[in-house]
């Protein structure tokens, strides 16, 4: 009896979202706006994945191992799981989700593939390079000054994770910018076409560069797609199958390039 109303009392809980950040200084900082909108009906979990400050936390399983524990003990609580991650965030994200029963998963400009770097003799330099010569002196600001280490660090991340997008059978909602200078999005067209999930969307949003969140022209978009999501209305569930056969429609913002899941 004392443990059926435990689990009652925590099933009767917020849903929780646990949401990774990306690469870069800010961390979940880059994640104001997303914690903002959905903060009154979602208890918001945003694990710190690495210390900036820290050379020696150059490891990239630890990192991962972070995000994994924290769903981990979540799950544990029987708590109904949605996760989400940014950049590289949405590449570890894409690791956890093969593995743990989430409920749902959010992928924002994935990181599967960063930029293009064939026929390049120093792919670390390249891309050190390309990270600390962006257009935008936010973006600059973000990546200069971290370690040096952290860069190879963020590629083994990317290498050793993202074969794990192929795996992933939960409902899936992948939005990416059509700007994006960082992260290229036929990279997340490529990924999503080999996600075997069955139910599974994806939105390049025009003129979206890679942090979404903190761009005003696009922020309300992106949120306003994963409003829907949360409420069932894009991603549609097996149990909402008309006795028909049909799916029910739903149209988002003409601005969004929709991408067919076939």
């Amino acid at each position: 009896m004392i443990l059926e109303k435990q689990l009652k009392g925590t099933r009767a809980k917020r849903p929780v979202i646990i949401f990774l950040h990306g690469f870069g200084r800010k961390r979940t900082g880059e994640l104001e706006a997303f914690q903002q909108a959905f903060e009154n009906d979602y208890e918001i979990i945003m694990p710190e994945l690495f210390d900036p400050e820290d050379p020696k936390d150059s490891n990239g399983i630890l990192w991962a191992n972070r995000a994994l524990h924290v769903v981990e003990k979540e799950l544990l609580k029987q708590r109904r799981v949605i996760l989400g991650g940014f950049s590289m965030g949405g590449v570890i994200a894409s690791w956890i989700a093969s593995m743990l029963p989430v409920e749902k998963l959010i992928l924002i400009a994935p990181a599967f593939d960063l930029i293009n770097l064939k026929n390049t003799g120093n792919i670390l330099t390249s891309l050190i390079t390309h990270f600390t010569h962006l257009e935008s002196p936010q973006e600059i600001a973000n990546f200069n000054g971290l370690p040096a280490n952290f860069f190879q660090t963020l590629i083994d991340v990317v290498v050793q994770f993202r074969p794990y997008a192929s795996r992933l059978s939960c409902p899936v909602l992948l939005i990416h910018g059509s700007q994006d200078g960082i992260v290229s999005p036929q990279s997340s067209k490529i990924a999503f076409s080999r996600m075997p999930s069955a139910q599974k969307q994806m939105f390049v949003i025009e003129n979206g560069h890679h942090v979404m969140f903190e761009d005003e022209g696009v922020c309300p978009e992106v949120l306003a797609l994963i409003q829907l999501y949360l409420n069932d209305q894009i991603v549609i569930r097996n149990e909402e199958i008309l006795e028909d056969g049909l799916l029910p429609f739903y149209v988002a913002r003409a601005e969004a390039e929709l991408v067919s899941a076939e």
